[in-house]
């Protein structure tokens, strides 16, 4: 039984340990992405933006086109399975370039999400029914949500912009942050 006991106390403090730098991590993570949200670029904000599209792209969404040069947006995308109607995750993404007085250009991204809870009934895609067969085409109903979607600030991707387009100040900024959660010296 003591030995048991040895064993599992091992295995809480070697979870607990775990559990700490998991929280270390995201802790790191949360202040890199804090940072970058207050980075004001001297690039082009035509750069900046090609960059959020690119990055886009790469997660698999569409981009849409806009009138507005200062802004980026996609379609909806699905974050899993589109077959499943109740409870499916749709997504969208925003990013808007903003000129200071300065001539400094501020970048903001957004994520909008919303939980379906359903589809709409499906609908004929077409006024006329086949005059031979009598059959009439129809399309599935529309992803159904009583709520709003939500909008936050997507810091993540603000980070993953500021590190593509300026390497060396990302690793000024990691540089920082460890040095700020590095354990004060013994």
């Amino acid at each position: 039984m003591h030995r048991a006991h040895r064993q599992s106390g091992g295995m809480l403090l070697g979870l607990l340990l775990l559990a700490m730098t998991g929280c270390a991590t995201n802790e790191r993570r949360d202040l890199l992405e804090r940072s970058a949200a207050q980075i004001a670029y001297r690039l082009p904000s035509e750069q900046l933006l090609e960059v959020s599209r690119e990055l886009l792209k790469e997660r698999g969404y569409l981009i849409l086109e806009s009138r507005d040069p200062n802004y980026v947006r996609t379609s909806w995308k699905a974050k899993f399975d589109e077959s499943l109607d109740i409870g499916g995750v749709r997504e969208r993404h925003f990013v808007i370039s903003k000129e200071l007085p300065d001539g400094r250009i501020v970048l903001n991204a957004y994520r909008a999400v919303y939980t379906t809870i359903g589809r709409t009934a499906p609908h004929p895609a077409s006024t006329q029914a086949d005059s031979k067969t009598g059959y009439q085409p129809m399309y599935d109903g529309d992803p159904l949500s009583y709520v709003r979607p939500e909008i936050v600030r997507d810091l993540e991707l603000e980070w993953q912009i500021l590190s593509r387009v300026s390497p060396s100040t990302a690793r000024e900024l990691e540089d920082q942050v460890d040095e700020y959660l590095a354990p004060p010296p013994k």
